[in-house]
């Protein structure tokens, strides 16, 4: 039984054009039913002591996961849905990038690569084109002293945020729960004000005191 399952597994792959490289010494744990739904997705996992996590319901589709460095952790939750994007954390240590429960995602580029990580929390919607990213892959440096002033930062994005297409979250963000981000806006701060609408470039709270659903109403 087990070698049936692992040849429909592989036969089930290559039909999807699902591609993994998992080196040894990491971890992966794929529930069934998210596999069943996992289309034209490269899965590459480098370094030592990784773990990739994908739960219940969860559908993922062309999508590229890269988690590379040590001890890391990309963690989709149960009936997460990713239509299209990258998830990439890259060349760090004890970092994460997490999606919550019944968070949906149609198209969305997540990079963590130095020491920071990216949680996103549960029922959050997500729209296309977005970038989040905990730094600026490149140092700037203090002219008089050599010091870099440009590390990373976490971002955080808290439960049911909906965030409009081609918003760009940049490092150090926080998006607080119930809040709406207009579409095309930078994010480059943290916000303490729940169900608040952001908007802008940079973003601002144009106002206040609102909710959103899923559904027109």
């Amino acid at each position: 039984m087990r070698l049936f399952k692992q040849i429909y597994w592989r036969l089930r792959d290559l039909f999807y054009r699902n591609r993994w490289h998992i080196e040894a010494g990491n971890s992966v744990v794929v529930s069934d039913s998210a596999r069943s739904a996992l289309k034209k997705t490269t899965i590459k996992v480098r370094g030592k002591g990784n773990r990739l996590i994908i739960g219940d319901g969860a559908n993922i589709t062309n999508c590229e996961i890269r988690l590379y460095g040590k001890n890391n952790v990309i963690n989709v939750g149960s009936d997460v849905r990713f239509k299209s994007g990258k998830l990439y954390l890259m060349q760090t240590e004890n970092q994460n990038i997490c999606l919550g429960d019944g968070t949906t995602v149609e198209g969305a580029y997540l990079l963590v690569d130095e020491a920071a990580s990216i949680n996103i929390g549960n029922d959050c919607m997500l729209s296309t084109d977005i970038i989040i990213r905990t730094g600026d892959k490149h140092s700037i440096l203090d002219l008089d002293t050599g010091e870099r002033i440009n590390r990373a930062a976490s971002v955080v994005v808290a439960d049911h945020v909906w965030i409009g297409r081609a918003v760009q979250v940049l490092k150090g963000s926080n998006i607080p729960t119930g809040c709406v981000v207009g579409a095309c806006s930078l994010v480059a701060g943290a916000f303490d004000e729940k169900n608040s609408i952001l908007a802008g470039v940079p973003a601002r709270v144009i106002r206040r005191g609102i909710c959103w659903d899923r559904d027109l109403l």
